[in-house]
This record gives structure tokens, C-alpha cells and sequence, in this order.
């Protein structure tokens, strides 16, 4: 009998799997304002309250949908040149914020938070400091390895790193292209390089 509870554990994490690939395909289809939890639970085969023990609003199942994608597809590389590193993340990164399944959602949320702030906090809290740490981490590392100059606090770098890129997906007309990711790189490295 012990063994029982593995298999509705299987299931269920296979099955928010599922509700969660479910929901970014059909996203991409519909964007953000045509998606609705009825329609999710329609394509997975499921009941809308199948749904709604597990995400309490649209905007909570498409967070997870999303930082499920974020997570797995866009980890830094560490060869051990941060430069390098940091230039294959970010012209990785451009296609995903532009294209599904993440940058229609992306965008939507990001629109939605904006008048609702328990939303814009969480998409803070989730998504925007993981992205920052992740950068943080990996210019950190290459500080403690001797790349960029010592006893300097790279927090508000990493920011200002990630802001660029988001700021001309989301805000901009101008592409974030090797020649824009370059000329970031090259005044990060400029500023914190060790000499």
C-alpha cells in the first residue's frame, strides 16, 4: 500500500505539465486576451476546475507557463569567458522575448500588470529577479574568477544588463541584434573588466 501515492504524484505532475504546455500553444494561437481557463481546459481534455485547484486566474497559470519555459530553455552557458557568455545568453534570449511561446504572453502579462498590482509584484518577483539573479550569478562568477574587477557590487549592473534588452522588446522599435548586444557588452566590460 505504501507504494499507492507514487503513481497519483506521476500523474499529477504530468498532468500540470501538460495544462501548462496546453496553455502556452494556445496562447500563442489566441495571445493573451483571447485565452480564457475554458478554453485551456477544453484543449487538455480536463474540467475548468481541474484548472482552478491548481491556478487561481489566467494571469497565475500563464506566470507558471511561462517561468516553465524561462527556466529550462534559457540557462546561462559557462565556458569561463563572461563576455562570451553573456553575448550567446542575450542573442539566445532576443528570439524568445519576440516570438512564442514566450513573448506574446510575456507582453500580455506584462500589459495586465499594469493595472493589477498583486500580478505585477508576483511577474516581479518570479520572473524579473530570475532573470537578473541568473545574470547576477554569472557575472559574479566571473568576478570572483578574476574578469571583472574585485570589491565592486555587480546587483545594479545585472539590472541594468537585462533592463536594456527588455526595455527595446517591450518598449522599443529598435531590434536587439548583435550590434546592440555587442555595444552593451562592450561598455559593461568597459566599466568592470579587470584592468
Amino acid at each position: 500500500m505504501a507504494d499507492q501515492p507514487a503513481t497519483p504524484r506521476r500523474r499529477g505532475a504530468a498532468r500540470t505539465d501538460q495544462l501548462l504546455q496546453v496553455t502556452l500553444d494556445l496562447a500563442a494561437e489566441v495571445g493573451y486576451a483571447g485565452l480564457n481557463i475554458e478554453a485551456v481546459a477544453r484543449r487538455a481534455g480536463v474540467g475548468k476546475h481541474t484548472i482552478y485547484r491548481r491556478w487561481p486566474s489566467k494571469a497565475a497559470l500563464l506566470l507558471d507557463a511561462l517561468t516553465r519555459v524561462w527556466t529550462t530553455d534559457l540557462d546561462y552557458h559557462d565556458t569561463g569567458d563572461v563576455r562570451a557568455d553573456l553575448r550567446e545568453q542575450f542573442l539566445r534570449s532576443a528570439p524568445a522575448l519576440s516570438s512564442p511561446p514566450i513573448g506574446p504572453v510575456y507582453r500580455g502579462l506584462i500589459a495586465e500588470a499594469q493595472s493589477d498590482p498583486a500580478l505585477r509584484a508576483t511577474l516581479h518577483e518570479r520572473f524579473l529577479l530570475t532573470v537578473e539573479k541568473r545574470t547576477l550569478d554569472r557575472i559574479t562568477r566571473a568576478q570572483h574568477a578574476g574578469e571583472l574587477v574585485a570589491d565592486v557590487d555587480l546587483e545594479f549592473a545585472a539590472e541594468v544588463l537585462c533592463g536594456t534588452l527588455y526595455y527595446r522588446q517591450l518598449l522599443s522599435t529598435r531590434p536587439i541584434d548583435e550590434n546592440a548586444v555587442d555595444d552593451l557588452l562592450d561598455m559593461f566590460m568597459a566599466a568592470y573588466r579587470t584592468r
